[in-house]
């Protein structure tokens, strides 16, 4: 692929962002029916053979700023090195507070002191996981239509580029 046009890029490019839309269609379908819960693990299995486990992350903590004003005025009152003139917290500064106050669990600063303004809430929203054990991949090789699950308006086989039994048989004449 080192002679891949610009054009030929494109091309494929357009292909594969069609086939991951599909792709994220169908996962977004399918997550409800997981019926997983944060921090659960489980196995995915095909048959008897494990693909590797299916994970719900935890939801995330991060020290957010609620309100810009109480926080820049706070600053001001005890680094006022670290304010600007609008008056904005450098940045840099911002992203030490909020770790001091989510490594000691609430809106404080290293010294215990309460930083106005500033809040614990919800960070990243827990997300599902696909760790695939060695060799998973090769599954893909030998799974058949038949193995798949029927749902509706999702053509799994295709998706995932495995042939139907009848697409073989006639390949064979």
């Amino acid at each position: 692929m080192s002679d891949l046009t610009p054009k030929d890029a494109r091309l494929v490019f357009a292909l594969l962002k069609m086939r991951q839309a599909q792709i994220s269609a169908a996962v977004k379908y399918v997550q409800p029916f997981t019926e997983q819960e944060p921090g659960d693990k489980n196995a995915a299995k095909l048959g008897a053979a494990r693909l590797g486990k299916v994970a719900m992350t935890e939801p995330e903590v991060k020290a957010i700023v609620v309100d810009r004003e109480k926080f820049a005025a706070w600053v001001q009152e005890t680094a006022p090195t670290e304010v600007e003139h609008i008056p904005t917290v450098r940045a840099a500064y911002e992203m030490r507070l909020l770790a001091e106050a989510l490594a000691a669990g609430a809106p404080v600063d290293a010294n215990g002191q309460e930083i106005p303004g500033v809040e614990l809430g919800p960070g990243a929203s827990p997300s599902q996981r696909f760790y695939p054990d060695e060799g998973a991949e090769r599954f893909l090789d030998v799974v058949e239509a038949a193995d798949l699950p029927d749902i509706d308006g999702i053509d799994l086989a295709a998706l995932l580029g495995i042939r139907r039994a009848a697409d073989s048989e006639g390949g064979q004449s």
